[in-house]
């Protein structure tokens, strides 16, 4: 039988869990907290009630406040000794930058393109050329070489690609691989997976398929699916937002440093060059922050990005017009601009888009995707030719 409190009074708490203790009875159509009326729905038992001495006694709101900010001045503190110990574990510039690891990711920059003249004499002097470079890296008198600018005109899009030197190159991919990568990837969402050893485009496509089985099976065929695209991802990356990242994740100054003289050494003073491996790392962790923020927050489990392409699967409970609005305010606040253009509210069990490939849900639960028709006509000219 529902009990009806009146406006004032206070749900007094009976019984408690072991672990965390909460109120089981929250089916009050009214209910006061610190002399505040709220909405019913679950509320914690710290929320409604202080059990003291005596039971059903009420803590103060300052008390209550005082007790969140401990709370979370904990798990800021644990959430910090985290990273440190990540930043420890990594190391400084003499134990990153060694002459046998130095020599190994040389090895690896010649990979696939030992045709080239200038690969061919950089693997010819590499034994010699690699403790040159290791001195200059730790008296810290290596400056960045000036990249090789072309265009590129792919499927009707044309991009500016920088290439850069192969003895930069040895230094940047050491860096990506030993820094960049074993502090980004703890940070980042679990199905974030462009530029992922084991995971890329294929495992994007089947965490897609996963999270619509998962909504099918939750929801039915209610709810909405958001799809979403970054406007200029690379020429659009802010640098004072990466800096900042650097300067919370790296506790070692002179790994921030070269982390910093390698964004610095994009030609403008906005954007991330495109061709550049340490460029790509920082891009794929650049939207961590929304990432948590539509999984924790809002609660969207069903969500996840390929680079510059975001989706989001929305309960019929939440409106979808708000969810939007509050991811695109998110990520303007970091630095990520979304394009309206490309930002459509689909309803769920219509056909859409994501990554170039078509996904559709059928009553039973089944999922079909289907690739885009354009790339199998690219592929049949390509092969024909060859």
């Amino acid at each position: 039988m529902k009990q009806t409190l009146l406006k004032g009074e206070v749900l007094p708490c009976h019984e408690m869990t072991k672990t965390a203790p909460r109120c089981l009875r929250t089916d009050a159509a009214e209910l006061c907290v610190h002399g505040e009326v709220i909405v019913p729905g679950p509320v914690a038992c710290v929320e409604a009630t202080q059990v003291g001495g005596t039971e059903g006694s009420t803590c103060t709101r300052s008390e209550y406040k005082s007790r969140r900010q401990g709370r979370w001045e904990r798990r800021q503190a644990r959430r910090m000794q985290h990273k440190k110990d990540r930043s420890d574990a990594v190391g400084g510039i003499k134990d990153i930058f060694t002459y046998h690891s130095l020599f190994k990711y040389g090895k690896d920059c010649c990979r696939a393109v030992r045709w080239k003249n200038s690969v061919q004499r950089f693997e010819t002097h590499l034994f010699s050329r690699t403790a040159v470079q290791l001195r200059d890296v730790l008296n810290k008198k290596r400056p960045w070489m000036k990249c090789t600018h072309f265009l590129l005109s792919e499927r009707g899009k044309t991009r500016q690609i920088d290439a850069p030197h192969i003895y930069d190159r040895q230094i940047q991919k050491l860096f990506t691989k030993e820094v960049l990568t074993k502090l980004y990837v703890p940070q980042m969402i679990w199905n974030n997976g462009a530029s992922m050893k084991g995971k890329g485009l294929l495992f994007s496509q089947k965490i897609v398929a996963r999270d619509l089985r998962r909504h099918f099976k939750k929801y039915g065929m209610n709810g909405w699916v958001i799809t979403t695209d970054c406007k200029k991802f690379f020429p659009s990356a802010d640098h004072d937002y990466i800096k900042g990242i650097h300067a919370r994740l790296m506790f070692d100054t002179g790994i921030r440093d070269m982390a910093d003289s390698i964004v610095d050494s994009a030609p403008d003073s906005k954007g991330m060059m495109i061709g550049i491996e340490p460029s790509q790392m920082e891009m794929v962790h650049y939207p961590t922050m929304l990432d948590t923020y539509m999984q924790c927050q809002l609660g969207l489990c069903g969500s996840g990005h390929y680079m510059d392409d975001f989706y989001a699967l929305v309960p019929p409970a939440m409106d979808p017009k708000r969810v939007l609005e509050a991811i695109m305010k998110k990520a303007e606040e970091n630095r990520i601009t979304l394009s309206r253009k490309k930002t459509f509210i689909h309803k769920f069990g219509k056909p859409f888009r994501f990554c170039k490939a078509k996904y559709t849900i059928t009553g039973t639960g089944r999922v079909i995707i289907n690739g885009s028709r354009e790339t199998a006509k690219r592929l049949r000219r390509k092969l024909n030719s060859f």
